[in-house]
């Protein structure tokens, strides 16, 4: 499989800020990032690719894509008000492909999931996050397979 994704992860976490927008939502930091590495776990199942090019890493709190825990750093624990507003090109793209739009709706619906909660499923025993030592990154081929292994046990979630 390639691991070699289409899009950055803060291109990700825009579409999905914008869309907790467009929906009445609350998103934070803490929700976003576990939200775009599910995206890209559940990306292999689902879209049969790598959604997103960057490297995630194992930080105390899961999974972190370091552009976007940037980005978006300055919010803290509260909603985020916008967009980076860097991703407009990626953001046009993703827009373009009805399968990822329809993907990253379905991933969306984890806004309403407390961001803890999310952050609990990351730590799962035998999971890509559990099997990196701390701050290092994640390998995408372990991503990869925990959620192809794994997909069918979400699906009943």
């Amino acid at each position: 499989m390639d691991y070699t994704g289409k899009y950055s992860g803060l291109a990700i976490a825009d579409y999905l800020i914008e869309k907790a927008h467009r929906d009445n939502k609350r998103i934070t930091n803490l929700g976003v990032l576990k939200m775009i590495f599910f995206a890209q776990g559940f990306g292999f199942p689902e879209l049969q690719m790598a959604l997103i090019r960057d490297d995630f890493y194992a930080w105390a709190f899961g999974p972190v894509e370091p552009r976007t825990y940037a980005e978006f750093k300055q919010y803290g624990s509260s909603n985020i008000v916008v967009p980076s507003g860097k991703t407009i090109m990626e953001l046009n793209d993703i827009k373009s492909h009805p399968e990822r739009i329809q993907f990253l709706d379905k991933i969306s619906e984890l806004a309403d999931v407390n961001p803890f909660v999310l952050m609990a499923k990351t730590h799962e025993s035998g999971s890509p996050w559990e099997n990196t030592e701390l701050y290092n990154k994640i390998n995408p081929e372990l991503i990869c397979q925990y959620y192809m292994r794994n997909y069918g046990q979400y699906q009943r979630s």
